[in-house]
């Protein structure tokens, strides 16, 4: 069984990329045991209770950073992404959308000035575990690599971020969609995902009922404006 070394964790909370700063995270999703027990029971009943995602990032002071994670704070719904595997198209990542409960910073004389930061769920659904679909600078409209993600059964999500990292030139305009399609040559695919038109840094988050027989899904981006340039990031993950 192979170990797993954490080197090139990627975090990205809304349109920031936290990697540059960090040097410990830990990621958790759990399930409240509830206590059942009834008079005729022999033993403890327990049930499953509900689910709960939480993160707890360390790093280092980063002034401009700083301001970003603090006007955050106590803000709902703020898409989070982490790729443990780092962040090449295809990695795996988990993401779900949280609440930033506690940001702090501060140490002794002489030392690296540390900083900390907890957020949990906050938007009634799980953590999704996912792959990275899109990860690069772009400057041109094109089409994404297809990739085998798996049909959606009845009753079952595909649960989509969009992180918008960095955007450049005169008027600028992205337009992310993701489709689907029963083939990887995508020869007869189908719109299933649209976000809204990006202009500068932010996140979205979007989610598509199932039942979808489609299993194979890409990522299109159409790019416009004069010199535009867009650095961005599409999570996928089907529960």
């Amino acid at each position: 069984m192979p170990i797993h070394v954490l080197r090139d964790v990627d975090v990205i909370a809304d349109g920031y990329r936290l990697r540059g700063i960090m040097n410990s995270v830990a990621l958790a999703d759990s399930v409240d045991v509830l206590e059942a027990t009834v008079f005729a029971d022999a033993a403890r009943r327990r049930v499953a209770g509900l689910r709960s995602a939480n993160i707890d990032m360390e790093g280092f002071y980063d002034a401009t950073l700083d301001k970003e994670l603090y006007d955050r704070l106590g803000v709902a719904n703020v898409p989070i992404t982490v790729a443990p595997d780092g962040n090449a198209e295809g990695a795996r990542a988990f993401f779900f959308r949280a609440i930033a409960g506690e940001y702090s910073h501060g140490g002794g004389i002489g030392e690296v000035n540390p900083f900390s930061l907890n957020a949990q769920g906050s938007d009634g659904s799980r953590l999704v575990r996912g792959t990275i679909m899109h990860n690069a600078t772009r400057t041109t409209t094109a089409n994404g690599t297809s990739r085998q993600l798996g049909a959606i059964a009845a009753g079952q999500k595909m649960y989509a971020a969009l992180h918008v990292l960095a955007a450049s030139g005169t008027t600028p305009t992205l337009n992310v969609v993701v489709g689907s399609d029963d083939n990887s040559g995508f020869l007869s695919g189908v719109n299933r995902i649209t976000f809204a038109q990006a202009t500068a840094i932010g996140s979205q988050w979007l989610t598509l009922d199932g039942p979808i027989t489609d299993d194979y899904w890409r990522v299109q981006w159409t790019i416009a404006g004069t010199s535009p340039s867009f650095e961005f990031v599409v999570v996928l993950g089907i529960l």
